[in-house]
C-alpha cells in the first residue's frame, strides 16, 4: 500500500511555484519573443553522474498528502489497446525500471510557443512517471531538429555540413545553436554542471521541485534555427549514429531501459538522404541537391514545399524511406535494432502537425482517417496510401485543416492547407504564423507514430506504442501525460 505522505505531485508542484517569488526565469534574447516563465526556489538537482562533466548533490525529500491521482500500472492486458488517458488507481506498483527519454525539438523561427509549453510541461511526462507509476528514474537527452543543409547556405540552417547532427544538449554541444545566442536559464536546478552534461537524470525519491523543473533545463532554447526540420533522422542521429562507441552520445542509451522518443514539431519530417549516413539497405540516391535553390528536379521551386508536393516514394521525394526507422519486416534495422528482440520496449510520441481532434475508434487512433486508407493488402507501405482521402475538415471554425497529400493552400501560394491552427483563434484566413499561428501536416512523423501503434511489431501483433497529439493545442499538458503513461506500461521493474 501506497504511505499516506508522497513526494510533491505535479499539480502540488506548479501550485507551489504559482506562490513563490520565482520559479522560473528565461531572460528573453533579440528574436525569442516570449521567453518569460516563472522561476525555482533555490534547491539543487541531482544529476546524473554516470554522464560526463556530472556533479552529483543530495537535496531532502518534499513530502505532501497523497494526491487524488494514484499510481496505476501493471502488464499490458491487451496491447492494442491505447494505454491513454487520466492515471486511475490500479492498485499499488512495485518501484523501479528505467526510462531513457530523447526529446527532439523542432527550434526554428515559428517555434517560440511551443517551446514555452515543452519547457513548461516535460516536466508532466517526467512526473507522472515517477510519482505515479513509481518509475525508478528518468533519463532525459534533448536533440534538435536541424542536421544543416550540406552543399548550400541557407539563412537559419547555420553549421551547413551537419546542423547540431543529432548530439545530445544542443544549447551546449551543438555546432548550430551554439551559434546563437541561447536563453540565460536562472532556475535553481539548472546548475552549470546541469546545463554542461549531455543528459540528465531525475530518480524517485529526488525533490518534488527537481523533478518538475529539471527537464527543462536542456529544452530552454533560442529560435532562429534551421526551418527545414529532420527529425526523424535526428533521432536516428541521436540514438544510432552518435550513440556508437566512442561517439558523442555514447551511453546515453541503457541495455535494461525503455526507450521514450518524443518529438516536438510544427512542420513535416525532411529528412533529405544524405548517402554519408546510408545504413547499407538497398541502394541509396543522394537528394542532399533539394537544398539547392536552383536545382529543378524537384517537386516545387519552393525550397520548404519540396517536402510536401512530391508522391512519398517518387523520383522527386527527397527523403529516407520510413523503413529507414522502422521496418516491418526488419526488426533489427533502425530505431528498432536498439532493441534487439524487445521491440516493445520502445515508445514513440509526437506532438506535432495534426488536428485538434485526432480521429479515433473504440480502439484509439483512426490512422486510415487522418492518414488515408491503405491500399489493400498493403497495411505498412506509406506510399500506397490515398492521401487523397486523409482528414479534410474545410468547415473548422478557425480556417480550413487538412491532411491531405500535395494539398495546396489556394489563398496561401507558399504552403499546403494547414493540418492544425491554434486553438481558439478565429477563421482570419492568414497565412503568417505571427497573424495565426498553424501547423504543416506532418503526415511522415504520424506514419511511423502509426507504425509503433498498430504495426506487428510485437510478436506479430500491434505493440500500442506510437501516439499523435496537435501541437496547435498549446497550453495543454494532457498529451505529456498520456505519453507518459503510455510509457509507463512498458517499464521492466
Amino acid at each position: 500500500m501506497h504511505s499516506q505522505r508522497t513526494r510533491l505531485s505535479l499539480a502540488s508542484a506548479l501550485a507551489l511555484c504559482a506562490n513563490l517569488t520565482a520559479c522560473y526565469t528565461i531572460v528573453p534574447i533579440a528574436g525569442d519573443a516570449g521567453s518569460d516563465d516563472a522561476s525555482a526556489p533555490a534547491d539543487t538537482a541531482t544529476v546524473d553522474a554516470s554522464a560526463p562533466g556530472d556533479a552529483s548533490t543530495t537535496t531532502p525529500d518534499v513530502t505532501f498528502p497523497v494526491d487524488a491521482m494514484q499510481p496505476a500500472d501493471g502488464p499490458i492486458a491487451d496491447a492494442s489497446t491505447p494505454p491513454d488517458g487520466p492515471v486511475v488507481d490500479a492498485g499499488p506498483v512495485s518501484p523501479g525500471g528505467s526510462v531513457d527519454l530523447l526529446v527532439v525539438v523542432d527550434d526554428s523561427n515559428s517555434m517560440t510557443r511551443n517551446i514555452e509549453s515543452l519547457r513548461a510541461y516535460l516536466g508532466a511526462t517526467v512526473n507522472t512517471l515517477l510519482d505515479h507509476h513509481r518509475v525508478g528514474d528518468v533519463r532525459i537527452g534533448v536533440v534538435t531538429t536541424n542536421l544543416g543543409t550540406p552543399g548550400a547556405v541557407i539563412p537559419s540552417c547555420a553549421a551547413s555540413d551537419t546542423g547540431d547532427d543529432g548530439v545530445l544538449n544542443p544549447r551546449m554541444r551543438g555546432a548550430a545553436a551554439r551559434l546563437r545566442e541561447q536563453p540565460e536559464v536562472s532556475n535553481a536546478f539548472c546548475t552549470p554542471e546541469v546545463l554542461a552534461q549531455p543528459w540528465v537524470t531525475v530518480r524517485l525519491g529526488d525533490n518534488a521541485m527537481s523533478v518538475v523543473n529539471t527537464p527543462a533545463c536542456q529544452v530552454t532554447l533560442s529560435i532562429g534555427g534551421c526551418g527545414i526540420e529532420q527529425p526523424l533522422e535526428a533521432a536516428y542521429r541521436a540514438l544510432v549514429t552518435q550513440g556508437a562507441a566512442g561517439r558523442p552520445n555514447a551511453g546515453f542509451l541503457r541495455a535494461d531501459a525503455t526507450l521514450a522518443i518524443l518529438v516536438l514539431t510544427d512542420e513535416e519530417d525532411g529528412s533529405v538522404r544524405d548517402c554519408r549516413y546510408h545504413d547499407g539497405v538497398g541502394a541509396c540516391s543522394d537528394a542532399t541537391d533539394v537544398f539547392q535553390a536552383s536545382a529543378t528536379r524537384w517537386a516545387s521551386p519552393d525550397l520548404n514545399l519540396r517536402f510536401y508536393m512530391a508522391a512519398p516514394g517518387s523520383a522527386q521525394d527527397p527523403t529516407w524511406p520510413l523503413e529507414r526507422y522502422v521496418d516491418p519486416q526488419r526488426l533489427t534495422r533502425g530505431l528498432l535494432g536498439l532493441k534487439p528482440g524487445h521491440p516493445e520496449r520502445i515508445v514513440f510520441g509526437a506532438i506535432t502537425g495534426v488536428p485538434l481532434a485526432v480521429p479515433t475508434t473504440s480502439t484509439g487512433t483512426d490512422w486510415d482517417a487522418l492518414l488515408g486508407p491503405a491500399a489493400a493488402g498493403r497495411p505498412e507501405d506509406f506510399t500506397a496510401r490515398n492521401g487523397a482521402l486523409a482528414y479534410d475538415n474545410p468547415m473548422d471554425p478557425s480556417g480550413p485543416t487538412s491532411m491531405r497529400s500535395a494539398n495546396p493552400d489556394a489563398l496561401c501560394p507558399l504552403r499546403v492547407v494547414p493540418a492544425c491552427r491554434a486553438s481558439g483563434t478565429p477563421d482570419i484566413r492568414a497565412c503568417s504564423t505571427t497573424e495565426q499561428p498553424f501547423a504543416w501536416p506532418a503526415r511522415r512523423v504520424a506514419e511511423l507514430a502509426r507504425r509503433f501503434d498498430r504495426s506487428p511489431l510485437c510478436a506479430g501483433a500491434a505493440c500500442g506504442n506510437g501516439m499523435v497529439a496537435s501541437i496547435c493545442a498549446t497550453g495543454d499538458s494532457t498529451p505529456f501525460v498520456d505519453f507518459a503513461n503510455r510509457i509507463a506500461r512498458r517499464v521492466v521493474r
